[in-house]
């Protein structure tokens, strides 16, 4: 009889004397020295038997086709090395019976030709099985558990490295927690696409794919959470993790509300303001509208920047830099003097003054809406003790509140620590004309759009990149006419104005 000896074990099974492949040899061999028979082939298996796709399997049944009569018998150790699932040895069995081979074992042989073996044969495949499955469900809990009391238990995720602390499984930071971090804020601004912010981190040298990146921005492990996954009724939870968090709650969601689509937590306004602060003062002298602004990127991957008229067939574009620097240079043409500071102080003062009503009233708003959106959290509470609502709709709903209270406070926070731009500099840059440029030059998209309104009375007018011919407020024409007379005061250390008295049509 010509037979195919067929030892396997797995990983897991490595230190088990009695499925040791040394072993299983030495009882192969000596069975078909005893019986007589010829070996064909001894396949040596090192993978799991819970299906029959397996490297050296494969060999087995591609040789048997090729060389039909050749092989009479496949010889395993015990019924188990044979397989670990009922249901695909039947099969695989059937199969071969057909191609005229049988299967047996050396400890556990059986003629199962015999219509009465096939209950034993049953058994001995299905203990196996059920034994895998024991011990996948007793994985399965345990890994459950460890993520519920804050363990790690897979491989470590992009800017973190797997790490026993007391022989606790959890993370800790690497070399590219970083980037990481930039990643997160990068996209929680609403100024990059997911795949900008990959192609960022691609660049360097931080290589993922569009998969694993999509996978690593939602997963709470950065906020120092691990999601622990379903368990038979208990539904997933995102449990705190024995590992340190590498951004806030509120950057996490606000980058998930980019993936999602929610534009309602981006600040694409005061984003492009900082971009394109002129966005809005500038009109196309040929077709009388507003500039309006963009990036491109050339064929070198250089990204570049421009205010443009969006009228068919307008050639207005300019380059930001152009456009910036002319707006620079009026700015660092305006002379100053501590009574032009005082004059301009109060002007800038009505302007700024509705700010400050305007965050007031925004402060209170979100007070309320904080009050209640944990009246919700305490109401959602008392209905899941009186088991209104079930476990999942639970942990669904207390996640969503979580976040909503998360990011109110947040903004309730921003709202109350934040102080005029111009009370600030009040305090700091006295007299405001004499820096004018370098706080214009310090100041956010939005704040540099206030200083601006209130030094020109119209759009600015642009042509090849230069501003032409602006026209200034009153306050402005004032603050010339004040220089122009300091200018011709020489000798005096101070200059005494009547501003009350002079009228428009003296300027």
């Amino acid at each position: 009889m010509n037979v195919i000896c067929y030892k396997r074990v797995s990983t897991d099974e490595q230190a088990d004397r009695g499925h040791s492949l040394q072993h299983q040899e030495v009882m192969l061999t000596k069975y078909c020295e005893i019986n007589n028979h010829n070996i064909v082939d001894i396949y040596t298996e090192d993978y799991s038997g819970k299906s029959f796709n397996r490297p050296e399997w494969i060999k087995i049944m591609s040789f048997i086709k090729k060389n039909s009569g050749k092989v009479d018998l496949i010889l395993c150790n015990r019924w188990d090395r044979f397989s670990r699932n009922q249901y695909d040895a039947m099969t695989v069995i059937k199969e071969l019976n057909k191609l005229g081979v049988t299967v047996n074992t050396v400890e556990q042989p059986l003629d199962i030709s015999k219509s009465d073996n096939k209950i034993l044969l049953s058994l001995y495949l299905t203990m196996p099985e059920v034994e895998n499955d024991r011990i996948a469900e007793k994985t399965a809990e345990g890994s459950w558990r460890a993520r519920m009391n804050g363990y790690w238990t897979t491989q470590a995720p992009k800017g973190y490295d797997n790490f026993r602390d007391d022989k606790k499984s959890t993370l800790r930071p690497n070399s590219d927690a970083p980037l990481m971090i930039e990643a997160f804020s990068m996209l929680a601004t609403g100024t990059y696409s997911a795949d900008e912010v990959r192609k960022w981190l691609n660049d360097n040298k931080l290589k993922i794919s569009k998969n694993t990146f999509l996978r690593c921005m939602r997963n709470p492990v950065y906020i120092g959470k691990i999601r622990t996954g379903a368990w038979k009724k208990e539904p997933s939870q995102d449990a705190p993790g024995l590992h340190p968090s590498l951004i806030s709650e509120t950057i996490f969601h606000r980058a998930n509300d980019v993936l999602s689509g929610r534009r309602r937590n981006m600040k694409f306004h005061d984003d492009k303001s900082d971009l394109y602060p002129l966005k809005g003062l500038l009109k196309c002298p040929e077709h009388d509208r507003a500039l309006t602004a963009y990036a491109c990127r050339s064929h070198t991957g250089k990204l570049h920047h421009y205010y443009l008229c969006c009228k068919d067939r307008c050639n207005q574009r300019h380059r930001i830099q152009d456009v910036h620097e002319g707006v620079e240079d009026i700015l660092l043409s305006i002379s100053t003097s501590a009574q032009i500071v005082n004059l301009y102080r109060k002007t800038l003062e009505k302007f700024f003054e509705k700010d400050d009503y305007n965050r007031r009233d925004e402060i209170q708003k979100m007070k309320k809406e904080l009050e209640k959106l944990e009246l919700r959290k305490s109401n959602l509470q008392n209905d899941f003790m009186d088991r209104i609502i079930t476990s999942q709709d639970y942990q669904d709903m207390k996640g969503r509140l979580d976040k909503d209270i998360v990011l109110t406070r947040e903004k309730l926070t921003e709202l109350q620590q934040k102080v005029s731009p111009f009370k600030k500099y009040i305090q700091i840059e006295v007299p405001m004309m004499e820096n004018l440029l370098e706080y214009y030059r310090k100041s956010d998209g939005v704040t540099k759009k206030k200083i601006l309104n209130t030094i020109f009375a119209e759009k600015l007018i642009v042509e090849n990149g230069k501003i032409t011919a602006p026209t200034y407020t009153e306050s402005i024409k004032l603050m010339f006419r004040i220089g122009k007379s300091i200018g011709n005061s020489k000798g005096k250390k101070e200059v005494d104005i009547d501003f009350t008295v002079l009228r428009p049509n003296q300027i």
